[in-house]
C-alpha cells in the first residue's frame, strides 16, 4: 500500500520557488519591523538559523512559520507569492475577489477603472447629445459610454 510522504523531496520543490520563499519571509520580517535578531528571538531561533531562511541556505518549517504568523506575517504569501485576503480590510478583498473572478477584458477595466479614479478628476462641458465618460488609464486601454448629464469627466493622464 502505498503512503504519502510529509516530508518533500529537493526534487518536488523547484529551487526558485525555495528562492521565493527565502525573498519573501524576508521582505516579510522588514514589513513587520523586525531586525533579524527581534525576529529569531521571536521564533525561537538562532540568528544564524534566520540568515539560512533568508539566504535560500534553509527552508524555514512550520515551526517557525507559526510563531511569525501569530507576528502579523502573511504566512500565505511567504509560501504562494499571493497575499491572503484575510489580511486585507474587507473592501478591499472583495475588490480582489471581484477581480480575480473576472475575464481578462473586466480584468483590464477594473484596472482602467481603479487607475483613472485614484487620478485628478477634471470636468468639460459637452454638446447638446449628454455627457460621455472617458477612462484613461496606464493599462493602455480607453473605455468610454454615454450617459445622461451635463459634463465629460476625464479621469488619468491624457
Amino acid at each position: 500500500m502505498d503512503q504519502l510522504s510529509t516530508t518533500p523531496t529537493t526534487s518536488s520543490i523547484v529551487k526558485s520557488d525555495m528562492l521565493d520563499i527565502s525573498i519573501r519571509f524576508k521582505e516579510e520580517r522588514k514589513r513587520l519591523g523586525l531586525s533579524q535578531k527581534e525576529a529569531a528571538k521571536a521564533l525561537g531561533v538562532s540568528i544564524s538559523s534566520l540568515g539560512t531562511y533568508e539566504r535560500n541556505q534553509v527552508t524555514p518549517l512550520v515551526w517557525v512559520l507559526l510563531p511569525l504568523y501569530k507576528l502579523g506575517a502573511d504566512i500565505q504569501y511567504i509560501v504562494t507569492g499571493e497575499r491572503a485576503l484575510g489580511v486585507l480590510p474587507e473592501p478591499e478583498q472583495r475588490l480582489i475577489t471581484a477581480f480575480r473572478s473576472a475575464s481578462s477584458d473586466g480584468q483590464a477595466a477594473i484596472l482602467t477603472t481603479a487607475t483613472a479614479l485614484s487620478g485628478v478628476v477634471t470636468a468639460k462641458k459637452e454638446q447638446k447629445s449628454g455627457t460621455t465618460q472617458i477612462f484613461n488609464g496606464e493599462v493602455g486601454q480607453n473605455i468610454s459610454g454615454g450617459f445622461k448629464g451635463d459634463h465629460t469627466f476625464h479621469f488619468g493622464k491624457k
